[in-house]
């Protein structure tokens, strides 16, 4: 086992969660958007943007782009821990590139709680030419986890648990799988 992936939709859980388990299994911890604005700013003189921002300032293409370079970079570490964009796996290429020796598991959640999640802070870039910002995302969580569930050696539904709870049921169930072996 190269990696743990943790992976899902936008709010679920994923870097929180991932920091703890990450504690929990004494393995590194990686977020996919991190490692994104860390390429963005090699190539930028070392400026620094939030993932978010790069979006929406260099659009889809551009972030797909440092979003390919990001995963190969994760893909060449051993043994860690990985947090995804929420469409991350929605991409066949970075799927080809982080699958192979990882064991993926999927955070779910209500949807209507993502959304609330994620608007609180306003409306994403990626939706703010939507006519119903609320629908496509609902749309898009749906298409995320149509996407990775056939992919996943497991799912957890993380609702009305705690960051904690998620971490510790996933400590749980990663040993008693074997995975960490």
């Amino acid at each position: 086992m190269k990696r743990i992936v943790l992976t899902g939709p936008k709010s679920s859980g994923k870097s929180n969660i991932g920091l703890r388990l990450a504690e929990l299994i004494h393995l590194p911890f990686f977020d996919l958007d991190e490692v994104l604005e860390q390429v963005y700013a090699e190539e930028h003189e070392g400026n620094r943007l939030p993932f978010r921002e790069i979006y929406r300032r260099h659009g889809e293409q551009k972030f797909r782009e440092l979003e390919l370079e990001a995963a190969k970079r994760v893909a060449a570490q051993e043994r860690i821990l990985l947090s995804t964009g929420g469409t991350t796996f929605n991409q066949e290429s970075l799927r080809e590139i982080l699958m192979p020796n990882s064991y993926i598991v999927l955070l779910k959640n209500d949807p209507e709680i993502l959304w609330e999640r994620t608007s609180h802070k306003g409306i994403p870039s990626y939706l703010e030419g939507e006519a119903n910002p609320r629908l496509a995302f609902l749309d898009r969580v749906e298409k995320v986890v149509e996407t990775i569930s056939p992919l996943a050696h497991m799912t957890m539904d993380t609702k009305d648990l705690s960051i904690e709870d998620v971490a510790q049921l996933l400590d749980v169930e990663l040993s008693v799988r074997k995975v960490l072996r």
